[in-house]
């Protein structure tokens, strides 16, 4: 008879995203991983699966929580207004400088296949179609919306890479306002 789980699983992904995200997708070793969720090596094997399995896990997670907050900011403000907290906030805190965990795992395994890197891509086209959703609620064409989704997602890589980079606040700062202004534009 198998034990019965003594963790939960949602606090798990939780700690593997974190350490995932602070570590990177390539440099976060099992044991990394094991230390910061606090199960034995049986335990994730048993439970998680192997070392992909719960890269893969800690990015479904982070998927979901910056869709939903994603979301929830279009619902809450008109679009120009969210689109200025979010490339504000890219421009300057970036997550605490850890950046973007999907724009940081895009460079990382740009070149990989398999399903972490596949779950990546894919990351990143949902939350494109979040902002081409925040598009459309506006009325404008399927093929502008995805136009302008796919500029908005440039321009917070972009940003998040210059700030994680060095470069002066107060300049990314005037970008990124400049950057709402042309991508609010009707």
């Amino acid at each position: 008879m198998s034990r019965p789980r003594s963790f939960d699983q949602q606090a798990v992904a939780d700690a593997a995203m974190r350490t995932v995200w602070a570590g990177g997708l390539v440099a976060t070793s099992v044991e990394d991983l094991l230390q910061a969720t606090g199960l034995s090596r049986s335990s994730m094997y048993q439970c998680m699966g192997n070392r992909d399995e719960v890269l893969l896990l800690a990015v479904q997670r982070y998927v979901e929580q910056q869709a939903g907050a994603l979301r929830a900011l279009f619902a809450a403000q008109p679009l120009e207004a969210a689109l200025r907290s979010l490339l504000l906030e890219a421009a300057t805190d970036n997550h605490d400088g850890r950046g973007c965990l999907l724009i940081n795992g895009a460079n990382e395994l740009h070149e990989a296949g398999g399903p972490v890197a596949t779950a990546v891509r894919q990351g990143l086209a949902r939350l494109a179609a979040e902002f081409g959703a925040a598009f459309a609620a506006l009325g404008w064409p399927a093929a502008r919306c995805r136009e302008r989704s796919a500029a908005v997602m440039t321009a917070i890589a972009g940003l998040r890479t210059m700030q994680r980079a060095g470069t002066d606040p107060e300049l990314l700062r005037s970008v990124a306002e400049q950057l709402v202004t042309a991508l609010a534009c009707a």
